[in-house]
C-alpha cells in the first residue's frame, strides 16, 4: 500500500485492491494549509474539531456512490480494508476539556496502521492489549491539544511500532491558533529513534519489507511544510 501526508493529521491510503482511504480532512481555511479536493472510498474522523472533519473536502471515487465515513466507535470492513475505531479521549480529563476521540486500526494485506487521532492522554496496558500489535503507528507529537514528543516516546515504546509516521505538529503557514504546537525537530532530538526516511511526502508499505527495530519516517519536506 501507499501513504501520502496531506498534511496535520491527514493522510490518504491507496491500497493494492485500489480502495482509497483518508484520514482526518481539515478546513484549509481553519489550518492555514492547502487541502485539495479528494476522490476516495472511506474517510476516518478522530472527533468532530474543523481540523480533523472536513468531509466537504472529500467526493466518492468511481467504484462508489458515496463516501463511507467512520466517526463512530466500532468495526467496519470496505472493499477488504477493515477499520476498528477504539474510543479514547482528548485530553487528560476523561473528555471534559476537548470531548471524545477515535483511535483507528487500518488493516489490510497483513499490514495493521494505527491512527491515534487526537490523542490527549497516556493509554494504559490494558487499552494497547485492546488495540493489538501495530506495524505503522500515526502519533500525535505537537503537545498542548494532544500528548507531546515525551509522551509520544513513551507510547512508542509500549506499544513498539516498525514504523512511527509523527503527525500533528506545528509547520509554516498555519494559522495563529496552531503556533502552540511544537514542531517535530523536538520530537526527534527528544527521542532517540532512528530516522528511516525524509523530505518526501509518500512512501510505500509492505508486510513483507516492514522494519525489525522501530524506525521513523518524516513526511513533509525538510524545512517542515507538507
Amino acid at each position: 500500500m501507499e501513504l501520502k501526508y496531506l498534511g496535520h493529521s491527514s493522510f490518504k491510503m491507496k491500497f493494492k485492491s485500489g480502495v482509497v482511504l483518508l484520514t482526518d480532512p481539515f478546513d484549509p481555511e481553519y489550518v492555514g494549509l492547502p487541502f485539495p479536493k479528494q476522490k476516495v472510498d472511506l474517510v476516518t474522523i478522530s472527533h468532530k474539531h474543523r481540523d480533523h472533519n472536513f468531509v466537504e473536502a472529500v467526493s466518492p471515487s468511481p467504484r462508489r456512490d458515496k463516501v463511507f465515513v467512520v466517526e463512530e466507535e466500532g468495526e467496519y470492513e470496505i472493499g477488504g480494508v477493515e477499520v476498528t475505531a477504539i474510543k479514547t479521549f482528548h485530553d487528560k480529563n476523561k473528555g471534559k476539556d476537548r470531548g471524545e476521540n477515535l483511535i483507528m486500526m487500518i488493516r489490510n494485506n497483513g499490514v495493521t496502521i494505527c491512527h491515534l487521532g487526537d490523542l490527549g492522554h497516556t493509554l494504559s496496558e490494558k487499552q494497547i492489549e485492546k488495540i493489538g500489535p501495530v506495524d505503522v503507528l500515526l502519533v500525535p507529537v505537537g503537545g498542548e491539544y494532544t500528548i507531546g514528543p515525551g509522551e509520544a516516546g513513551e507510547l512508542i515504546a509500549s506499544m513498539g511500532p516498525s514504523i512511527v509516521v509523527p503527525m500533528h505538529y506545528k509547520v509554516k503557514g498555519m494559522k495563529a491558533d496552531f503556533d502552540v504546537l511544537k514542531e517535530v525537530g523536538e520530537f526527534l532530538d527528544k527521542n532517540s529513534l532512528e530516522v528511516m526516511l525524509e523530505g518526501v511526502d509518500k512512501f510505500r508499505i509492505d508486510a513483507n519489507t516492514l522494519p525489525e527495530n522501530t524506525k521513523v519516517v518524516v513526511l513533509g519536506s525538510t524545512n517542515g511544510q507538507p
